[in-house]
């Protein structure tokens, strides 16, 4: 489980830019960037502080 979460990480800071990166207009695809950045950040954070603590 923690591999995986380990692996999510970098799976994410590569796939998050990369489909924002399709946007034309160069500004809004970097706020998409950052904006995915920040929810997947959010959301390993629950992950780690609310979900496996009740997995483990």
């Amino acid at each position: 489980m923690s591999k995986l979460l380990l692996l999510s990480i970098c799976f994410a800071l590569v796939s998050v830019p990369l489909m924002a990166s399709r946007d034309a207009h160069p500004v809004r695809g970097l706020k998409r960037a950052l904006l995915g950045v920040l929810l997947f950040n959010l959301f390993y954070v629950f992950l780690l502080r609310v979900v496996i603590p009740r997995v483990g």
